[in-house]
């Protein structure tokens, strides 16, 4: 089995590549590492193409195109280290039949996780209590200190990792509201303590947290009049893409104080020093490492599914074209 893994040399590859997932990649065939420091263009990946079994891919990858697959005699599996597919294969990777797997289901949990993780420190007011504390503070009459259990929760859009945050909240008794236009009722029957409802619906909540993918129908979808929706003293956060709100709209919130904020992704990455968002006590901030930071446990999943194409197995990570079509893009 011949194998090409398009992720440049550096510290990116190596993260996601130690010595021993190499290792364990090379037993499975005959391996080929681009020797580039920078991503390959579409044109230099069609050159390379030519007799592979498998691409495997990172971020940064180019397209997998019908120009790209002109040239790909071989290909039976891209295998993606990463999360979405939208922009890295093309239709015409469906249309050949091609098996396409990446590590969305591992990268789902760990997003998960932060999600769940920011909504209790905020909730509990962890930062501001550690705030307190470093300036010598004891007393914490001027902190509000709050609780998830028996609140409301909404998600604005459901996906792998609401799904996850589901299983995260779903012990402390809260009664969850979703919003997701491509969800049947039916989707919902493994957790009793969620509903599928309407957008307003899903806003009105204690707390609300975004999983919705960034499409062309979500971009700038939670604008200055979703945002109004959101009550008063709630909890916002955001771990899907920073695009789906305004972000503006969500400054003029914050300004006004209606509610707090949780965020791990941002319109402009990095986030400038100077940024509004880093001027208010009530927002967290994390630099977009919900799911990205742990790497080499998304790259053990896809070496297990390739593992899996070469045994002739079900593939666990496999993406398929339904998905594919309502990912981030």
């Amino acid at each position: 089995m011949d194998i090409l893994v398009t992720v440049p040399e550096g510290e990116l590859r190596e993260t996601f590549f130690p010595e021993r997932l190499r290792e364990r990649l090379e037993a499975l065939g005959t391996v080929t590492w681009v020797e580039a420091t920078g991503n390959l263009t579409e044109a230099e990946l069609r050159d390379r193409i030519g007799g592979i079994d498998v691409l495997v891919t990172g971020w940064g990858s180019p397209r997998v195109t019908e120009g790209v697959l002109e040239a790909a005699d071989d290909l039976a599996l891209v295998a993606h280290t990463g999360g979405s597919v939208a922009s890295l294969v093309s239709e015409a990777v469906y249309d050949a039949g091609i098996a396409v797997v990446s590590a969305n289901d591992v990268m789902a949990e760990f997003t998960a996780e932060h999600a769940f993780a920011l909504i209790l420190s905020e909730l509990r007011a962890v930062p501001a209590l550690d705030r307190n504390m470093g300036f010598g503070e004891w007393d914490v009459d001027d902190v509000e200190i709050r609780t998830l259990y028996g609140t409301d929760v909404g998600l604005v859009g459901l996906g792998t990792v609401g799904r996850e945050l589901l299983d995260y909240v779903e012990p402390f008794d809260v009664s969850v509201s979703v919003y997701d236009p491509y969800l049947d009722p039916e989707d919902l029957a493994e957790f009793p303590c969620a509903e599928l409802t309407d957008l307003e619906t899903a806003l009105s909540s204690s707390v609300v947290s975004v999983h919705a993918a960034r499409t062309e129908e979500t971009v700038g979808m939670l604008d200055a009049d979703r945002l109004s929706q959101v009550p008063d003293g709630a909890l916002f956060v955001n771990t899907a893409r920073a695009e789906i709100v305004d972000e503006d709209a969500l400054v003029a919130e914050l300004e006004a104080g209606r509610f707090r904020c949780a965020l791990d992704v941002y319109h402009e990455e990095p986030l400038p020093p100077e940024a509004d968002l880093r001027q208010f006590d009530t927002v967290l901030l994390t630099p977009h490492v919900g799911g990205s930071q742990i790497r080499p446990p998304l790259t053990e999943a896809v070496l297990d599914d390739i593992e899996r194409f070469q045994r002739g197995e079900e593939l666990a990570g496999e993406i398929p074209r339904e998905q594919w079509e309502t990912m981030t893009r």
